[in-house]
């Protein structure tokens, strides 16, 4: 049999076309450098600060860095770097978790807003119980008292309910009307609009008239028709 040699020449032709293998691995390149993901932040305030009084409406304002998305209890926002939302009507405590987030990552706060008991306000002391009449009267414009009655137990049989969704129903009448409170001595009822005394025990809602030739007060005087809330949590 006859022997090959390679001559020093032919090996290293072969070597520089890859027909060798030199028996050593190369180490593979190291993996390109990424740069970390950056960390959102949050700023987060409630105005008014404090206890807001019975179905008032606070606002939640944000400033974020480095997020991509923003949501207020698990519902996204449009604006997430810099923005605001109104609560809504709010009748209890209520808390919000804000979320910013990018990526993986993501930057959390939650504040809760403490909401006083319906006799805080206005609204709450119209609309947290029902009423019916407790009697109708006539004053003057100063306050004097010029007639006053009870109605008739039909009348006074008949239950209004202010919803604190802003809807006006009554017993015995099949429809809905709509009413709100404007300020503290004012309460619309359908577009009319009428001037308004109340505590926690009664109501005086009250319209303009002529009587005997004299400019008064019409009053209507309701009082609760129970201790059952119009609209229960």
């Amino acid at each position: 049999m006859k022997k090959h040699f390679l001559t020093p020449l032919t090996a290293l032709l072969l070597l520089a076309g890859g027909l060798l293998v030199c028996g050593c691995e190369k180490e593979p390149p190291p993996p390109p450098e990424v740069e970390p993901e950056l960390q959102p932040t949050l700023e987060l305030s409630v105005t008014p600060e404090g206890e807001i009084p019975y179905g008032d409406v606070a606002t939640l304002e944000w400033k974020t860095t480095n997020a991509f998305r923003l949501f207020i209890n698990d519902e996204r926002q449009d604006n997430y770097k810099e923005g605001n939302k109104g609560t809504g009507k709010l009748f209890k405590d209520t808390t919000y978790t804000v979320k910013a987030q990018r990526v993986t990552l993501f930057a959390q706060k939650s504040v809760t807003i403490e909401v006083g008991d319906w006799t805080t306000s206005t609204f709450g002391l119209v609309s947290y119980y029902p009423w019916k009449y407790k009697a109708l009267r006539i004053s003057s414009l100063d306050g004097k008292i010029l007639d006053y009655w009870i109605p008739d137990p039909e009348v006074l049989s008949w239950i209004m309910y202010f919803h604190r969704d802003g809807r006006y129903t009554v017993s015995n009448y099949s429809g809905v009307q709509y009413w709100l409170v404007p300020n503290d001595s004012t309460i619309v009822i359908n577009n009319a609009t009428r001037k308004l005394q109340v505590n926690q025990e009664e109501m005086i809602i009250s319209k303009q008239m002529t009587y005997n030739n004299e400019l008064v007060w019409f009053d209507s005087i309701y009082k609760h028709a129970s201790d059952v809330p119009n609209d229960p949590d």
